[in-house]
């Protein structure tokens, strides 16, 4: 017997409902692909960067003793072509200056940081690197800095005076000398409608405590009367030095000696835990640096206590730890390198004495001969004073100007 007409139809469409729901189901490799969505509009060649005039508060720095002074400077520096003198004068004499700021008493703490800058329409605007006291690591970012682009005039000064005053994480407190350097050959724009305004940035670096000291490279009339106004608002400095920065390396009799002494107190340094491959990397800039500027380094590192700044330093961490807290012996093994994990406690505690005792013996080398060598550079410049001054001499006058009553030069 044949079934109704109306339940075939209602086998057949449920046939095909089965067999579309099916389909759905499987991989539709063999679907035509639709149509793709209309591609954007082309961005414009050039987009005016959005200013950002209350940004957002950067984290505080670690907390320091506050009984100690404080001395935190950022040096907003023009990197265009014409100032390739005056950035290779500050590589060889970063050190050098921050030498002469620790050696003030009380002896401060310090942290530095870097602005670089060019103008709209060069490889970069600003290159901004925050306060620091890896002075190591300052160090490696000054050195990458090239004098490239430019060609004409003005810069963005007002861009670079920005991100000094308001991106580092300033320290607060009474006992902080918070300085700003604008170092560069050309005045800032004044025809950008882009909201950066170098006498209001002036101003508001002074209501906030930070000092503005400029240095103008050169003879630049407008340079010079902008540069000079800035200082003004800024409360700070205005000096000119030669269009090379006029920096004058004085060599010494004890510059190899305590060059060979910087690369024997970083190679006591035994990187470990998260931090060992840039201690590493530390390790082998700050071992490979020119004769004069490694007898700086050397004296920075003896006079407050490190083979290279920053983390990464097993015998750091173990005088932080101190013998009551079991030194070596506290730390896990996955923290300690593999030339001491695999030693018994004994030979571990051994083996860190031995190193921190290299380590003193060796400071106490290098801060015999930098007193030397300070006594020397001082009896050359009385004999052959110079004529003008230069920036890292700017730097070091301005600077006992700016700290006055809180650090003793």
């Amino acid at each position: 017997m044949k079934p109704p007409k109306s339940v075939t139809y209602l086998l057949v469409a449920a046939a095909a409902l089965l067999v579309a729901l099916a389909a759905a189901a499987m991989p539709h490799h063999g679907r035509r692909p639709q149509p793709p969505l209309p591609p954007p509009p082309d961005p414009p060649a050039f987009v005016q960067p959005t200013p950002t005039p209350t940004p957002t508060p950067p984290p505080p720095p670690v907390a320091q003793n506050p009984e100690v002074p404080q001395v935190e400077v950022v040096f907003a520096l023009d990197t265009t072509s014409s100032m390739s003198g005056l950035i290779d004068g500050a590589k060889r004499k970063i050190w050098s200056l921050v030498s002469f700021i620790s050696s003030g008493q009380p002896r401060p703490h310090v942290r530095i940081g870097l602005v670089a800058y060019r103008d709209v329409g060069d490889a970069y605007v600003t290159r901004f690197y925050d306060l620091s006291d890896d002075l190591d690591q300052v160090f490696q970012h000054l050195s990458h800095l090239r004098a490239e682009g430019g060609g004409d005039t003005p810069e963005h000064v007002a861009r670079a005076l920005h991100d000094a005053v308001t991106r580092p994480s300033w320290s607060k407190g009474d006992k902080v000398a918070r300085l700003i350097y604008v170092v560069g050959d050309a005045p800032p724009h004044f025809d950008y409608d882009d909201g950066y305004n170098v006498d209001a940035l002036a101003r508001r670096a002074a209501q906030q405590g930070i000092h503005v000291n400029t240095i103008r490279c050169g003879d630049d009339g407008e340079a010079g009367q902008a540069f000079r106004r800035i200082a003004s608002l800024g409360k700070g400095q205005f000096a000119t030095v030669e269009q090379g920065g006029g920096v004058a390396t004085v060599t010494t009799p004890y510059d190899d000696r305590l060059a060979a002494l910087n690369k024997k107190l970083v190679e006591t340094t035994i990187a470990y835990g998260r931090d060992a491959e840039l201690a590493r990397a530390k390790m082998e800039g700050a071992a490979s640096t020119p004769a004069a500027v490694a007898a700086d380094r050397a004296t920075v590192a003896a006079r407050t206590g490190f083979s290279i700044s920053g983390g990464g330093d097993l015998l750091d961490k173990v005088r932080s730890l101190g013998k009551g807290a079991g030194g070596v012996n506290a730390m896990s093994d996955a923290e300690l390198p593999a030339e001491v994990a695999h030693l018994a406690p004994a030979a571990r505690e051994k083996f860190v004495a031995e190193k921190l005792d290299e380590r003193a013996k060796v400071m106490a080398e290098i801060k015999d001969l930098a007193s030397k060598r300070d006594d020397f550079a001082a009896k050359k410049a009385k004999e052959a004073p110079r004529t003008a001054a230069g920036f890292d001499d700017s730097v070091r006058e301005s600077l006992k100007a700016e700290t006055r009553g809180l650090v003793k030069y």
